[in-house]
């Protein structure tokens, strides 16, 4: 399967946002998934479980690897462990593709005390790295938390350059329409999964967004140390992708498979996509 873009993806389906650092057998799960024809975006919470993850699975053309810092693991953080977090993702980054799980989080348990503050401080730092190392050549997806927030992560992603320079993905979005198209303008992707597409507000935003901004997640396993296993990411993205096609009435299987190895990566016969690729065709103004 190809995207518009020329990308070929010998990958059946992919998922989009996966934590496979919670699984407790990652390598197995990885190589089973392989064998599925599953793709998988690997997204951590701390440098080093990305390190450990890394180490354990190793290189595999169905695994990328995100080297994330997610926003509840930095809210509650001291500042010596943030220093240490910000050194350790600064130290991998030259190895990385993918940045995730980073981003912001305004329920008050993880804005409350100074986690805001926390929050931001990391988040503003991840982005200006991330956009300092991305280039045409190699560039670097994000795939984004921003619940209760979207706004304030589209301004660091502005503020910084991350919006214009990586390949920006937000996972299970649920901000506003007006903070929807924003994003759209600025060339972001949107990864889908059961939950979000169980809302009104996710099934209709994955009928209007455009074809090559959609890609489908599990965010998946449902805790840390889980036991888990390939065929319930694939029957999980099997659901999802179903439900997309008869919201789209076309085969969203296929479609978000191709926009996750353009924008991560992954597969067979991936290319040096330019940034750009994403987000040409976003009128300014929106239905």
């Amino acid at each position: 399967m190809s995207s518009q873009y020329g990308t070929r993806c010998d990958l059946r389906l992919v998922d989009a946002h996966v934590h496979l650092d919670f699984m407790r057998e990652p390598a197995r799960v990885a190589a089973d998934a392989e064998a599925l024809g599953l793709g998988l975006a690997a997204m951590t919470v701390e440098p080093a479980g990305c390190e450990r993850l890394r180490s354990e699975v190793g290189d595999r053309p169905n695994v990328v690897y995100g080297l994330g810092i997610h926003p509840w693991w930095a809210a509650r953080a001291s500042e010596e462990r943030l220093d240490a977090y910000l050194a350790a993702f600064e130290r991998l980054l030259p190895r990385a593709r993918v940045v995730g799980e980073a981003g912001l989080d305004a329920i008050p348990r993880h804005a409350e005390n100074g986690g805001w503050e926390r929050q931001l401080r990391v988040f503003r730092r991840i982005c200006a790295l991330a956009a300092e190392a991305s280039c045409e050549r190699r560039p670097i997806a994000l795939s984004l938390h921003a619940v209760r927030c979207a706004g304030a992560v589209l301004d660091v992603l502005e503020e910084t350059g991350a919006a214009q320079r990586c390949r920006c993905a937000l996972h299970w979005f649920s901000g506003a329409s007006d903070e929807l198209w924003r994003a759209a303008r600025l060339g972001c992707l949107f990864s889908f999964g059961e939950r979000s597409l169980a809302t009104k507000r996710g099934r209709e935003y994955a009928r209007i967004l455009p074809g090559d901004r959609l890609l489908a997640e599990t965010d998946q396993p449902p805790g840390e140390d889980v036991a888990w296993d390939a065929g319930r990411i694939a029957a999980s993205l099997e659901r999802t992708t179903d439900a997309m096609s008869q919201i789209r009435d076309e085969d969203c299987a296929a479609l978000t498979a191709a926009n996750a190895c353009v924008a991560f990566g992954l597969g067979a016969g991936t290319t040096d996509d330019p940034t750009g690729a994403f987000g040409a065709d976003i009128p300014a103004t929106q239905p």
